[in-house]
């Protein structure tokens, strides 16, 4: 930092990296007027009537609230915050619970983002939620300034750069300062530093009393302390340079590993998984770890029986950490691999470099179940109503054979089903028809294809505006892609060329999932002018000054441009910068239209004013 920023002496803040959920609230002259989830970093649920059951949330503003900030002519400001559930609470809830013969809850952050969910706000004030805050900072005409200098290193999505305005607080130890005159609980572990010395310090302080503080911490969040600093470090494409997420060493639990079971995910990989005797873990009981694959097994050497050390990786995910081998009986054996599908019992294959059992067969009734899941999924579909014991009813009852068949449920059907009525038959169908109007990158990532994510199928989703886009598209022209590579372009190649994929699609095509222009298509011409690169095959090559090809391949596509590595006789454009080399001798001799960086400038900055984007100066 001090080599980046050129300064002697950088100061830092420490303050607990908080486990619990992400919420932001807005306020108006002075009243609290919305309040919201983060969500998928771009869209989230509106709680306003849930946060205002927070005791610790103020309604009402004193009348002098505006002196508060450096600009006091600010009308409107957005804090941002973690909504957790106290430990000494969730224990309450969970005797409550008990006594009523209900399932426990399983963990407070759960059961946090469970309740920030529920539409009964009594229900959500029963619950006693607390929540501190981190940041707080001015809205301008009703539009949340982008402010990479005040994202949450555990906010990776929040990266934008900021406009600056007046109202915004020069460091964050001000910031902090405004919440607590406001009347916004903060932590009360806030601790400044200028030497690595004195971070660590700070960090073994908090470290220390983590198991003595009613609610849960994973780390530390570290920050440079100075906005302009900040602003001058800017980010990455997934996490601010300014700040980092410092996680504690993860706690452990002895346990007896009983038996290994098997469980075939969405995509046909077969999971090993360990059955343990139930153990106290980090705020919840542990019964479940994942093994991994049966190399991973290998190198742990984990069999059944074995007394096992269990951790939570990354404070969620169950896994076993070693063997103790001392308590190992005799007898044992480990684990054979298996041939067969364990559901479907049919053959099973180790793919060339990966060390997972994958099943083959599209119909596996355990593939279709786990595509169903993923396909109704929040960052998916988000249809509501439908989990995983009613997806298995359907299944069961041979209503649905795969997610198409949603679109064809009958409300008179689903409202005789045990459990059910018109109500929850007419909720479902409502969500069912809704994911029709999902955004388009959900839809990609609803079809459940092999390595794609959440932010790779937005990618995909900005590169190719519809399904017919997306089929056309060869290895060439995904590999070139941001967060793709071969790989994963080999996985959706091959995904719409298999039995399986290629029939998922044309059933959602023939249930009218899929439309012709899609939520998220990078097209935007407005007032008729055309957006000169919208669908145009084009080449960069050599240096140019102004950007680096990445971000010059990003412009262009983000205004609908389709961006490949090699010239061919469909390239439409070649970009060349300084020390172009044989891509340029290919282009003028298939009499492909080429730009130097000048020229390329212009049309980039005149397609993005007519799409609302800022320019690039030469």
């Amino acid at each position: 930092m001090r080599r980046e920023l050129g300064k002697d002496q950088v100061t830092y803040t420490v303050e607990p990296k908080m486990d619990g959920v992400a919420v932001a609230a807005r306020y108006r002259d002075g009243k609290l007027h919305l309040a919201l989830t983060r969500g998928d970093g771009r869209q989230g649920d509106v709680i306003t009537d849930n946060v205002a059951t927070f005791r610790e949330v103020p309604l009402q503003l004193p009348k002098d609230w505006a002196g508060i900030f450096p600009d006091p002519e600010v009308k409107e400001f957005e804090v941002r915050g973690e909504a957790y559930l106290t430990l000494t609470r969730f224990a309450q809830l969970n005797r409550q619970r008990r006594q009523q013969e209900q399932a426990e809850l399983a963990n407070p952050r759960n059961a946090t983002a469970g309740t920030l969910k529920t539409l009964n706000s009594e229900e959500v004030r029963r619950r006693e939620l607390s929540i501190f805050f981190y940041q707080i900072f001015p809205v301008v005409d009703g539009v949340r300034q982008p402010e990479s200098s005040q994202a949450h290193p555990s906010d990776p999505d929040m990266h934008v750069q900021p406009v600056r305005i007046s109202g915004e607080f020069t460091h964050h130890q001000a910031e902090m300062d405004a919440l607590r005159a406001l009347g916004f609980p903060v932590n009360p572990f806030f601790k400044t530093a200028t030497t690595p010395e004195e971070i660590f310090h700070h960090l073994s302080e908090l470290e220390s009393q983590r198991l003595t503080l009613d609610y849960q911490i994973d780390g530390a969040v570290i920050k440079v302390d100075s906005r302009a600093s900040q602003l001058r470090l800017k980010s990455t494409a997934k996490a601010p340079r300014w700040g980092l997420a410092f996680k504690f060493a993860a706690e452990q639990a002895l346990t007896t590993l009983k038996k290994i079971t098997l469980q075939v995910g969405r995509t046909g990989v077969i999971t090993p998984v360990a059955e343990l005797e139930p153990v106290s873990l980090a705020g919840s009981t542990v019964s479940r770890a994942t093994l991994h694959n049966w190399d991973d097994m290998g190198r742990k050497d984990i069999r059944p029986d074995d007394r096992v050390v269990v951790v939570k990786g990354g404070d969620i995910i169950p896994k076993i950490l070693r063997v103790c081998l001392e308590h190992r009986k005799g007898n044992s054996q480990p684990m054979a691999a298996v041939t067969e599908c364990p559901v479907c019992e049919q053959p099973v294959i180790r793919e060339v470099g990966a060390a997972a059992l994958r099943c083959l067969n599209p119909f596996c009734p355990a593939v279709v179940a786990g595509r169903l899941r993923h396909f109704v999924s929040r960052d998916a579909c988000d249809i509501e109503g439908l989990g995983g014991q009613s997806l298995d009813l359907f299944l069961e009852l041979g209503l649905i054979k795969g997610p198409a068949d949603l679109f064809r449920l009958e409300r008179t059907t689903l409202a005789t089903l045990p459990g059910w009525g018109e109500k929850s038959a007419d909720r479902v169908l409502a969500g069912v028809q809704r994911s029709v109007d999902r955004p388009w990158d959900a839809k990609v990532f609803a079809l459940g294809i092999p390595q794609v994510g959440v932010t790779t199928a937005r990618t995909l989703a900005g590169a190719f505006g519809d399904i017919a886009a997306l089929l056309k598209a060869g290895k060439e022209d995904l590999s070139i892609l941001p967060d793709v590579g071969d790989t994963v372009a080999d996985q959706v190649t091959g995904f719409f060329q298999a039995e399986g994929g290629s029939k998922l699609v044309e059933d959602l095509r023939q249930v009218g999932f899929f439309l012709e222009s899609e939520h998220g298509t990078p097209v935007s011409a407005g007032a008729g002018v055309e957006n000169w690169f919208q669908n145009k095959i084009v080449v960069v090559t050599g240096t140019l000054e102004s950007m680096g090809r990445s971000d010059a391949k990003k412009a262009m596509m983000a205004l609908g441009a389709k961006v490949t590595g090699s010239v061919t006789g469909k390239t439409e454009l070649l970009v060349a910068g300084e020390k172009a080399g044989s891509k340029l001798k290919k282009a003028r001799e298939l009499g492909v239209e080429i730009l130097d960086e000048e020229e390329f400038l212009v049309r980039l900055n005149a397609a993005r004013k007519i799409t609302g984007e800022g320019s690039v100066e030469p």
